[in-house]
C-alpha cells in the first residue's frame, strides 16, 4: 500500500476521531465473509458470461494512449453548439436557426446535425448495439437462446410457449431479417468520456481514496461505514475476492424496474441502468451520471429478464 496517500483524501478520516471508550474495549466489528455463492447464483453467473475472461489489464504508458486529431474550427463550434442545443432541449428548427447565426459571426461552417451526430460518435466511440428480441419482449436471443427460430418461452399465465417466429422475410427475395430487436447502449464509452474529462476522472477515483481510507481502520473500533466506497462489502471484495487492486477500477451497481410511459395506454417498458459506485455519494445518483444501458420496447414486460442482461 505503498500509494496509499493521496491528496483529495487528507481529510477523509476526521469523523473517526470521536469513537467512545466503549467502542474500543469492544474490538471491531467482524467482517462477515461469505466465500460461496448459492448454486442458483453461481449457475447464472456463468451463463450470463459465457465463454467471456476478462481481458488483461491494459498498458499504462502514457505513449499509448488513443491518438485524437485535433478539431477544426467548424468542428469545435459545431460540438460546443451541439451540447448547448441537448442542454437546452432544443428543437430540430432551433438547431439550424441558431447554426445559421453562428455561421455568420464565426465565418465557419456549423456541420448539420446529422453531420455533429456523426461526428461525436466518432470521437466517442459511442455506438449503439442492437440485439434481436421476441416481438412480444419475452426474450432476448442471446445465450442460449441465440440460435433459436422461435420464441420458447412460457410465462405462468400460458400454458404453451410463445412461438412468435424470430425471422420475417426480408426486404429482398430469400432473405430474412429479425421481427423485433432491442438496442444496448455501451458502457465502456461511458466511462472513457468521464475519464478523459480532469473532474469526473477525479470524481471517479473516489471509490480507491476511500477504499484506503477504509483499510487504514479495518484493525480499529472507530470504524465507521458511510457508503460502498468505505464499506465492509468493498474491503472483502478487495482483500478476500482480489478485485479493486487498481487506482481506475470500476464499481457498478445494476438496477432495472418496469415503467408505464403512457397514462392512458397499456405499455410497459423496462429499463436497465448502472449506478456508478466510484463517484461521491452525493453525485452517485444524479440524472447525468446514470448510464442508461438499455430501455425494452414494450408495451410487455421482458419475461426471461437475464437474457436481456
Amino acid at each position: 500500500m505503498g500509494d496509499a496517500e493521496d491528496p483529495d483524501t487528507s481529510s477523509g478520516t476526521s469523523d473517526s476521531s470521536s469513537g467512545s471508550d466503549s467502542e474500543t474495549e469492544q474490538g471491531p466489528t467482524p467482517i462477515d465473509v461469505h466465500p460461496t455463492l448459492p448454486k442458483q447464483l453461481e449457475d447464472l453467473h456463468a451463463e450470463l458470461l459465457g465463454d467471456y475472461t476478462v481481458p488483461p489489464v491494459p498498458p499504462t504508458d502514457a505513449n499509448l494512449a488513443p491518438k485524437i486529431n485535433a478539431l477544426s474550427l467548424s468542428e469545435k463550434a459545431s460540438l460546443e453548439h451541439y451540447v448547448a442545443w441537448k442542454k437546452s432541449n432544443g428543437t430540430v428548427k432551433g438547431y439550424k436557426y441558431h447554426a445559421t447565426v453562428l455561421q455568420s459571426n464565426l465565418d465557419t461552417e456549423i456541420l448539420s446535425l446529422h453531420q455533429v451526430k456523426k461526428l461525436s460518435q466518432r470521437l466517442t466511440g459511442f455506438y449503439p448495439k442492437k440485439v434481436d428480441m421476441c416481438p412480444k419482449s419475452c426474450i432476448a436471443y442471446t445465450g442460449k437462446y441465440k440460435d433459436l427460430d422461435k420464441c420458447p418461452y412460457t410465462s405462468s399465465q400460458a400454458k404453451e410457449p410463445c412461438g412468435m417466429a424470430h425471422y420475417k422475410e426480408g426486404r429482398k427475395p430469400g432473405t430474412k431479417m429479425p421481427q423485433a430487436q432491442v438496442q444496448i447502449l455501451p458502457v465502456m464509452a461511458t466511462i472513457r468520456a468521464l475519464y478523459a474529462n480532469a473532474d469526473t476522472s477525479r470524481h471517479l477515483r473516489q471509490r480507491d481514496s476511500y477504499l484506503k481510507q477504509a483499510l487504514h481502520l479495518v484493525g480499529s473500533a472507530m470504524q465507521k461505514f458511510s457508503d460502498y466506497g468505505n464499506s465492509q462489502l468493498h474491503i472483502i471484495q478487495h482483500q478476500q475476492m482480489g478485485l479493486f487492486k487498481f487506482l481506475r477500477d470500476i464499481a457498478l451497481a445494476l438496477s432495472t424496474d418496469g415503467a408505464q410511459l403512457t397514462m392512458k395506454k397499456h405499455s410497459n417498458t423496462w429499463l436497465l441502468i448502472l449506478i456508478i459506485l466510484n463517484l461521491p455519494a452525493t453525485l452517485q445518483y444524479k440524472t447525468e451520471h446514470i448510464i442508461i444501458n438499455l430501455t425494452t420496447p414494450g408495451p410487455n414486460s421482458p419475461g426471461d429478464i437475464e437474457s436481456f442482461i
